[in-house]
């Protein structure tokens, strides 16, 4: 008898699957390689053109799936997603019981407790709120002067009032992992959106190290009740939390990557702006119709190295991206979400449309290497993105929020700190406090002091 005659009906069903599934899998990384290959041929042939560039580094998918066009990315199959979710439970325990221990009464012969270091502070929601109303009240009356006129700020600096106008301000307030609120001359723009305690639910977790420095009533507080824009650079459950979907609503504009409209619509969300890698939208009509509002903004949809999906069965059904925000032909915010580095990739962007003010960049969670590298930076590769787009002032982010990975939690902030002091770039590129709201004269290219 043969060894499949021998097998039980159940060990075949299994066999049956375990060959299909490698047998797709196989099929999928060939089917991906021919693709960058023949992108290849076609980019050194017709390198000249305008396109070029965006031709070769296209959204493509395969078999239904998304699939990433770069030499750099391996994909992981279903066995190493389990792997690694089981991991990331075990890291999560780790974090939260050891790594991030009780207090001590006093610090013991001068050590820095974790705590100390991810302390949580209070976002300037009254400035955030007052620059809302007045770009609200300018909309209503059809009125733009007051973005243009300077004001006199509170803060000092070098015992000078600070003049400057609502339109060359943006503020940014980090409140965990990808997730910020950005105002740009009192527009408000809410990233990756994850806010609650846990990432999948309490009895599973993770559960954040931190709790958020704002909740949901207090983002609407700070924005008047105005949240004008939600990028979303792919739905991972921390950089999307479901939950908040249904609570903020159509108020907002959501900006999502393909295949994410689909399951937001399932969430009764409609105000949505669907787009592709290279896509690029006006949004000013979505700020304001009155022609009065002589700048014009516009969003692009840029590539990542990265993928989706919050359970094995969607892996990839939806696309992955980064976003820049752009006014008048001029990028002042660019947005990351996830990704790994890609040489060329970043090249092109920067080419496209650097010099970019603001940078958001994640960098954490690259341990261990072996899997972490096709999908996520580290702290040495985002400053070699910040200078592939020229980048002016960059934030690290999507640290310390929750226990991922195998890097201890403050090393992602040690590194860059380290990184940027070596290359005499310490007041360009840090990383933010929790909380802590920040504000930038985006005419000066300037840091401004901190709000505390």
């Amino acid at each position: 008898m043969s060894f499949l005659t021998q097998m039980s009906l159940h060990a075949k069903i299994g066999l049956g699957i375990l060959v299909s599934y490698t047998s797709f899998e196989i099929y999928m990384e060939l089917r991906t390689q021919f693709i960058i290959s023949e992108r290849k041929k076609q980019f050194q042939k017709f390198s000249s053109t305008d396109d070029a560039d965006v031709t070769k580094f296209k959204s493509v998918s395969v078999g239904g799936m998304f699939v990433n066009p770069f030499e750099e990315y391996r994909p992981q199959t279903a066995f190493e997603f389990l792997y690694v979710r089981i991991m990331e439970l075990l890291e999560s325990f780790y974090g939260n019981k050891i790594e991030l221990h009780d207090k001590l009464p006093q610090p013991k012969d001068g050590a820095i407790e974790v705590e100390d270091l991810l302390k949580v502070f209070k976002p300037d929601k009254e400035t955030l709120r007052k620059n809302s109303i007045i770009l609200q009240s300018c909309i209503q009356n059809d009125d733009f002067s007051l973005l243009y006129t300077p004001s006199k700020s509170w803060l000092q600096k070098k015992d000078n009032d600070l003049l400057i106008p609502l339109r060359e301000k943006m503020y940014f307030t980090w409140l965990g992992q990808s997730c910020s609120l950005v105002q740009i001359s009192g527009i408000n723009i809410l990233t990756d959106p994850t806010i609650s305690d846990h990432l999948i639910s309490p009895h599973l977790g993770p559960k954040r190290l931190t709790k958020s420095p704002m909740n949901l009533e207090d983002i609407k507080y700070a924005t008047n009740d105005k949240i004008n824009f939600i990028l979303i650079s792919h739905d991972h459950p921390d950089h999307l939390e479901m939950d908040l979907v249904k609570k903020i609503g159509n108020k907002a504009t959501w900006i999502v990557p393909l295949g994410l409209k689909r399951k937001l619509a399932a969430k009764g969300i409609f105000n949505i702006l669907e787009m592709d890698w290279w896509d690029s939208a006006d949004i000013t009509p979505l700020i304001s119709t009155s022609e009065k509002l002589t700048d014009k903004y516009q969003v692009v949809c840029v590539p990542a190295m990265h993928w989706s999906g919050r359970y094995i069965f969607d892996s990839n059904q939806s696309l992955w991206c980064s976003y820049i925000i752009r006014r008048n032909n001029e990028s002042l915010l660019y947005h990351a979400g996830d990704t790994g580095y890609s040489n060329e990739l970043f090249k092109i962007i920067g080419r496209k449309f650097g010099p970019i003010f603001m940078g958001l960049l994640p960098i954490g969670q690259y341990c261990p290497s072996w899997h972490q590298k096709p999908r996520h930076i580290s702290p040495s590769e985002s400053l070699q993105i910040c200078k592939d787009l020229n980048i002016s002032k960059m934030k690290g982010i999507h640290w310390g929020t929750f226990k991922l990975s195998g890097e201890p939690i403050l090393e992602p902030k040690n590194l860059l700190l380290e990184l940027a002091k070596q290359a005499q770039k310490s007041s360009d590129y840090s990383t933010p406090e929790f909380g802590l709201t920040y504000l930038f004269n985006m005419t000066n290219k300037e840091e401004l002091e901190l709000h505390i």
